[in-house]
């Protein structure tokens, strides 16, 4: 069998600081705030990076001259075509550090504004709005475990396109941190028993004080089961998506919104569905997302990402930077997802949620199977 992220730690800093040497990786320096929040007094962050603000956003413009001028003028440039790249297929040769297995290579974040930030993608072409298999939770999985130099890291994934995603190449990220991410502090936070609270274990799953839809899962460690890792990572994500459809489904009742009009994703994971994914070596996340935007303060909004909600936020220009820093992060990013209520049920209402769950639950594990 071939071994994977040998000596991935020692790789990834020389791919790093080669790339940033030859230009090929632009590391934008930024601001950093911070801002005590929720009842825990978590400290969220805001990074202001104003000169990410005229990053490329995959487009290609194919210029060509014109070569019948008008008789008052020379020739002139004209845009031929626009059309989206593929940042990925092919990959720049000096962005590329290693393959994490057979379907999945690694490479650094060309725009980055945390150092040795990287990618894990498909090798072929996988749409950014299929479900993760359990072959893409393990890639991750590893390369987490494989930063022995790394203090911390979160690994994120955004799916559909009020998530955030801004490439629609199946691709999820890494990014190595000094301190653990806010989302991880409160997630421990929240995990803790007393004052009449019941202390969280692996397994069980809760929600963590945004004012939105959330789930959260505590990841056993293997050792201390008779379960592979692959299966404690793809049981963990089919329970946190079965819990994000019901709350989803829930919601739309709540809100009487009529069935025709519904956006409810089916169990084949379609389109219609958007979520953002985060995981790190205790725990794994998901979030719904009804919109990617959050609410607009005199013309000025953000876009959220998987970040946002890992309790990291980034402005690119100073009128974003307020706003952040008016609303705070956790309200801020809150108003991109599906706002709370949905958890207010009556005993019979938790009865059929549940055995709609385990029924979701069979679906699930079907429809992976598959993958």
């Amino acid at each position: 069998m071939v071994e994977f992220l040998d000596n991935f730690d020692k790789q990834l800093s020389v791919a790093y600081d080669a790339a940033l040497k030859s230009g090929e990786l632009i590391f934008t320096p930024s601001e950093n705030y911070k801002t005590k929040e929720t009842e825990y007094q978590i400290e969220c962050e805001i990074s202001y990076a104003p000169a990410l603000a005229k990053k490329p956003q995959g487009i290609l413009l194919t210029v060509e001259m014109d070569n019948d001028p008008k008789v008052d003028r020379p020739s002139t440039p004209v845009v031929k075509k626009v059309e989206k790249v593929n940042p990925f297929l092919p990959h720049t040769p000096a962005l590329y550090i290693t393959d994490a297995s057979e379907e999945h290579k690694v490479l650094l974040n060309k725009f980055c504004i945390v150092p040795r930030h990287f990618l894990i993608v498909t090798k072929d072409f996988q749409p950014q709005t299929d479900p993760l298999s359990p072959g893409d939770l393990m890639a991750v999985w590893s390369t987490l475990m494989a930063l022995r130099n790394s203090k911390d890291a979160v690994a994120f994934f955004n799916c559909g396109t009020r998530s955030g995603a801004s490439q629609p190449h199946k691709h999820m990220q890494v990014i190595p941190l000094e301190t653990p991410a806010p989302i991880a502090q409160l997630v421990r936070e929240c995990s803790k028993g007393g004052s009449g609270k019941k202390e969280n274990r692996p397994g069980d799953i809760f929600s963590v004080p945004f004012k939105c839809i959330n789930h959260v899962i505590l990841l056993p460690n293997a050792s201390n089961t008779d379960k592979s890792q692959e299966d404690i990572l793809t049981e963990a994500y089919i329970t946190l998506v079965d819990a994000m459809l019901m709350s989803i489904r829930e919601y739309s009742e709540q809100e009487n919104i009529p069935e025709e009009e519904r956006l409810l994703p089916t169990i084949s994971m379609s389109t219609t569905l958007a979520y953002n994914w985060l995981l790190t070596t205790e725990f794994m996340m998901i979030i719904p997302r009804k919109r990617e935007d959050s609410d607009s303060v005199n013309g000025i909004s953000l876009n959220i990402n998987s970040l946002g909600f890992a309790g990291m936020v980034l402005a690119k220009t100073s009128d974003e930077l307020q706003v952040v820093k008016d609303k705070g992060v956790i309200a801020l990013v809150s108003e991109t997802g599906y706002s709370i209520g949905w958890e207010k049920r009556t005993l019979e209402q938790e009865q059929k949620r549940k055995e709609e769950l385990i029924a979701l639950e069979k679906q699930m594990e079907n429809a992976l199977s598959s993958l």
